[in-house]
């Protein structure tokens, strides 16, 4: 088994097709279409069976899949205690990261990091949260930057800020005179209810930021009237900016988005509702100094 068998292997078995995974490899497909057939004859058994021009692992496919998941675990491990022995400035830092965080953290952060380490190659995965508890244990991703999902996280993680989450509302709502001040936030508090027969535009249950809505409806016993659902942040708030509906915001992003016919934003009537936004990276990893130096500068920025 050698290193190249692993990592074609995972290539191969997460995209679904040889095609696909001979473009996330940057090599040829007939390049890695005969590696593979010379790799299951090197091993002596098929790790795929072919259907058409999908591929499905064997059963000992699966076996030596798990099996070199650990050594790629294993190797991490090495370079990570590397790192710290010969404080290596070389390698590669793979970060996954929301579409909408990484497009005001990433100008940001990686700038001044690569002052620091400029031979520390970056790599941006940017994905929805929901598939990155599994890309860090696989060994796709290092770290990950992402809200406290809302089950128990697989993983090791820091709170890098308590973030409010704040009701964004159309410039010219009725309604937007009404809120009052909130001696514990930095925006005025508004009853939940003043929006009963509005529109509200959610992102998706499977996301974090869906979840949240949620959970805020059910603490208000607020059913709302009409919901438009997006994947994406700022779809929600230019939709808002048009009058189209409500939606609800991290406090975090106010400060990054560009607006043009700016929303009003408002805290919730009572105690105002957080997210914690984190680092979070494999279970017992000891993280490389210039991982602790990428977690230090996010806080910064944040």
């Amino acid at each position: 088994m050698e290193m190249k068998d692993i990592e074609y292997v995972k290539a191969i078995n997460d995209c679904g097709s040889l095609t696909r995974a001979a473009e996330s490899l940057y090599i040829s497909q007939p390049s890695l279409s005969m590696y593979i057939k010379n790799m299951q004859a090197r091993l002596g058994f098929p790790v795929f069976n072919q259907i058409g021009k999908k591929y499905e692992l064997t059963f000992l496919g699966e076996r030596f899949l798990a099996a070199g998941i650990e050594i790629l675990r294993m190797r991490e491990n090495f370079y990570d205690e590397a790192a710290h022995i010969l404080d290596n400035k070389i390698g590669r830092l793979r970060v996954s990261i929301p579409f909408m965080r990484g497009s005001y953290l990433a100008p940001d952060i990686l700038p001044k990091f690569n002052e620091i380490y400029p031979n520390i190659e970056v790599e941006l995965i940017e994905e929805s949260s929901k598939v990155v508890e599994e890309k860090i244990n696989n060994g796709e991703a290092d770290i990950a930057i992402m809200n406290m999902p809302h089950h128990a996280l697989n993983l090791d993680y820091e709170i890098i800020k308590s973030e409010e989450i704040l009701l964004a509302v159309p410039s010219g709502h009725p309604c937007i005179n009404q809120g009052v001040p909130n001696p514990i936030s930095n925006y005025p508090s508004i009853d939940l209810h003043l929006f009963k027969k509005d529109r509200f535009i959610l992102h998706f249950p499977d996301q974090r930021t869906g979840q949240i809505a949620e959970a805020i409806f059910a603490e208000h016993h607020f059913v709302p009237n009409k919901v438009t659902h997006t994947r994406n942040i700022e779809t929600a708030v230019n939709l808002t900016m048009t009058g189209y509906g409500i939606s609800f915001l991290n406090e975090t992003h106010i400060r990054h988005l560009k607006f043009g016919n700016a929303p009003r934003f408002f805290s919730f009537e009572g105690k105002p509702h957080y997210a914690d936004m984190i680092v979070a990276y494999r279970k017992g990893r000891k993280l490389p100094p210039y991982i602790r130096t990428l977690i230090d500068l996010c806080r910064e920025v944040v």
